[in-house]
C-alpha cells in the first residue's frame, strides 16, 4: 500500500528548495557587500555587542525587515573586525532568512571563511544545511557528499547534536532509494544513541522525529505491529509536549497502522481526527488530501462506498500538479474504475486525463523514481485504455465524428497545457524573485526624470504654477495612502487638490503615464505587495479580504489588476512568499 510522505528534516537554517548556482568566492562578497552599502547599516548598531545583535536577530526573527538588519549589521561589525567564527556566525544568521535562490551561496560563503577554524559547530553546519538543499533538490549524490563532510566534522568535534542529525538524514536518503532496512538500522542506531545521552529531554525534538521515522519504516515494510509500538510512543511525546502539529502526524499514521492491521473502524476514528485537526489548525498541512484518501480506503473495506467517493472527490479538489504525488495517484485509479462501472465515460475520460497530465509532470520533476516501478494505471496504460473507450465509443454510434475531433484536440491540448504550465511556472518564478527583490522604495530623482521626458508647456497647456501644485498634492496624496479609499474619484480628488478634473486628468496622463483608474489601481498593488511581503497575518486574509483591505470593491477588480500589474496571479505570490 502507499505509505505516508512525512519527512521530518533536521538542519540548522531554513530549508527550501534551492536551484544550484555557481559562483566564485569573490562573487558572492561582492554582492553581499554591495547589498550592505544599499542597506546602509547603521553606525548606532554597528556599536552594539555581538550578543545583542544576535538576541535582536532571534527576536525579530519573523520580521523578515529587521531580521535582515540585525543579521546583515552582525555580519558587517565582524568583517570590519576580521573577526573569522562572527563572519560565520553572520552568514548563519543571513542563511536562514534569505530567499531560497541564493541560500546555498551564504552557506559557501560560511564554510570558506570557517574552513580552517577549530571550531565545535563551524564549518560543519554548512556542510550539513548544503546537504539538506540538495535533499530537497533530489540531487541524493551532493547531499550525501556533504552529510559525509558534515559527519567528519562532527565526530572530529564531538558535536551530538550534529552526529544526530547527520544519521538520521542519511536515513532519510536510503529510504529515498527504497533500502528501507538500511534507513531502519540507521533510525534505530540513532535513538540508542540518543538514550545514551545525559538525558532523553535534552534532544527531545530528535527522539520525537526518531521514533516517526522507525515507525514510518515499518510501514514501508508492511509490518505494523513493530510500527505499533512506535506510533503510541510518538504520540505520547507529543501530547505531552503539546505539539499539535507532529501530533497530528502521528496521528496519522496510526489511522495507516490500524488499515495495515485491518481495524478499519479504528482507522477511522483516528483518521477523522486528523482531517478535523487539519480543518481547525491555522497552518497548510500538506497531508490533508492523502488523509482524505485513506478514510476512502478504510470506508471500502467496510463496504461504505459512497462516502469513500465522497472522500476521494473531495482529495481530487485540493490535488494540483504542483502538490500531486505516487501516494495520491490510487484516488484516480479508484476513480476511474468508479466512473467506468457507473458508465459514466465524460468523468472516467475526465480522470484518465488528470492522472495523465499529473503523471507526466510528477515523474518529470522525480527522475530518480525507479522506472521499473509499474502500476495499474500507468500512463501507456492510460492512454490506451483511454483510445479503446474512443473507439468504442465510434463503434456503437454513441459519438460524432465531431466529438472524436473533440476527444483528439483534448490530447493535443493537455500536451500543450504541460508544456505551458512549465513555461508558466518558469516566468511565475523570476517574476516572483523580482517582486520579493525590490524594497517597494521609488528613486524620486529618476521618477520625476522619467516623468517630466519629452514634456513640454505646450502639450499641457497649463501654467507651471498649477502644475507644479497638482503633483505636490499627488506626492502627499500618495504619502498618505489616501488612494486605499474605496469610493475615491477623479472629481473628488481634484476637488480636494482644489483644482478641476479637466486640469487633474491632464496632469495624470502626461506626468503618470496612465489614466486615473489605473494610477489608483497601480498604488493599490504597490501597497498591497508590500504588507503581503512583510505582515505575516496579512497573507491569512482571504483573497476578497485583501483586495477590500486596499480599496477594491471586487475580487475581479482586485485580481485583475494584481495581474496586470505583477503579472502573476495573488495566490500564486502569497503560496510562494510562504514558501520562503
Amino acid at each position: 500500500m502507499a505509505k505516508i510522505k512525512i519527512l521530518f528534516i533536521w538542519a540548522f537554517g531554513l530549508i527550501s528548495f534551492i536551484p544550484v548556482f555557481v559562483y566564485s568566492q569573490t562573487d558572492i562578497d561582492n554582492t553581499i557587500s554591495e547589498y550592505l552599502q544599499k542597506e546602509k547599516v547603521s553606525d548606532t548598531l554597528l556599536l552594539k555587542t555581538y550578543e545583542q545583535l544576535e538576541s535582536s536577530f532571534i527576536e525579530h526573527k519573523l520580521d523578515s525587515i529587521l531580521s535582515k538588519i540585525y543579521a546583515k549589521s552582525y555580519l558587517k561589525k565582524a568583517k570590519n573586525e576580521n573577526d573569522s567564527i562572527k563572519m560565520a556566525d553572520g552568514y548563519y544568521f543571513i542563511s536562514k532568512i534569505c530567499s531560497s535562490d541564493i541560500e546555498i551561496n551564504y552557506l559557501d560563503s560560511l564554510i570558506m571563511v570557517s574552513k580552517n577554524l577549530k571550531h565545535i559547530k563551524y564549518p560543519g553546519v554548512g556542510y550539513l544545511n548544503k546537504g539538506v538543499c540538495f535533499y530537497d533538490k533530489e540531487d541524493y549524490t551532493k547531499a550525501l557528499e556533504n552529510y559525509l563532510i558534515a559527519q567528519e566534522y562532527a565526530n572530529q568535534n564531538k558535536n551530538v547534536h550534529h552526529q544526530i542529525t547527520i544519521k538520521h538524514n542519511i536515513g532519510l536518503l536510503k529510504k529515498e532509494i527504497d533500502a528501507t532496512a538500511e534507513a531502519l538500522f540507521e533510525f534505530k542506531q540513532n535513538l540508542n544513541f540518543i538514550k545514551t545521552q545525559d538525558t532523553v529531554n535534552k534532544y527531545s525534538k530528535n527522539h520525537i522525529i526518531t521514533l516517526f521515522a522507525i515507525a514510518d519504516s515499518y510501514h514501508r515494510m508492511d509490518l505494523p505491529d513493530s510500527a505499533s509500538i512506535y506510533v503510541k510512543k510518538g504520540l505520547h511525546k507529543t501530547f505531552k509536549r503539546k505539539d499539535k502539529y507532529k501530533y497530528t502526524g502521528f496521528l496519522l499514521l496510526d489511522g495507516i497502522n490500524n488499515y495495515m492491521l485491518k481495524d478499519y473502524q479504528k482507522s477511522l476514528d483516528s483518521l477523522y481526527k486528523v482531517s478535523q485537526r487539519i480543518q481547525d489548525a491555522e497552518r497548510y498541512n500538506p497531508n490533508e488530501a492523502y488523509c482524505y484518501i485513506q478514510i476512502a480506503r478504510a470506508l471500502q473495506k467496510l463496504r461504505q462506498n459512497d462516502k469513500a467517493i465522497y472522500y476521494l472527490k473531495k482529495a481530487d479538489t485540493i490535488i494540483t500538479a504542483e502538490n500531486y504525488t505516487d501516494e495520491k495517484r490510487i484516488a484516480y485509479e479508484i476513480l476511474i474504475d468508479y466512473y467506468k462501472d457507473l458508465g459514466d465515460t465524460q468523468n472516467q475520460l475526465k480522470m484518465m486525463s488528470k492522472l495523465i497530465i499529473f503523471d507526466s509532470i510528477y515523474y518529470a520533476k522525480n527522475k530518480n523514481v525507479k522506472s521499473d516501478i509499474i502500476t495499474k494505471y500507468d500512463t501507456a496504460l492510460l492512454i490506451d485504455e483511454r483510445n479503446v473507450i474512443i473507439d468504442k465509443l465510434e463503434q456503437q454510434k454513441k459519438i460524432s465524428n465531431r466529438s472524436i475531433f473533440i476527444l483528439i484536440g483534448v490530447t493535443i491540448v493537455l500536451i500543450i497545457i504541460v508544456w505551458n504550465y512549465y513555461r508558466k511556472q518558469k516566468l511565475y518564478k523570476k517574476r516572483f524573485i523580482q517582486l520579493i527583490n525590490d524594497d517597494g522604495k521609488r528613486n524620486i530623482e529618476q521618477l520625476k526624470r522619467e516623468e517630466t521626458e519629452g514634456l513640454s508647456k505646450q502639450e499641457l497647456d497649463l501654467p507651471d504654477e498649477i502644475i507644479k501644485s497638482i503633483l505636490k498634492q499627488l506626492e502627499l496624496f500618495e504619502q498618505n495612502n489616501e488612494f486605499l479609499n474605496p469610493n475615491i474619484k477623479m472629481s473628488s480628488v481634484a476637488k480636494k487638490l482644489k483644482t478641476n478634473s479637466t486640469y487633474f486628468s491632464k496632469v495624470i496622463n502626461l506626468y503618470k503615464k496612465k489614466n486615473f483608474a489605473n494610477y489608483v489601481n497601480d498604488l493599490r498593488i504597490e501597497y498591497c505587495i508590500e504588507k503581503l511581503k512583510y505582515d505575516p497575518k496579512f497573507r491569512l486574509y482571504s483573497i476578497e479580504s485583501i483586495g477590500e483591505e486596499v480599496g477594491f470593491s471586487s475580487i475581479q477588480s482586485f485580481s485583475r489588476a494584481f495581474t496586470k500589474k505583477t503579472g502573476i496571479t495573488t495566490s500564486y505570490f502569497i503560496k510562494s512568499i510562504d514558501k520562503q
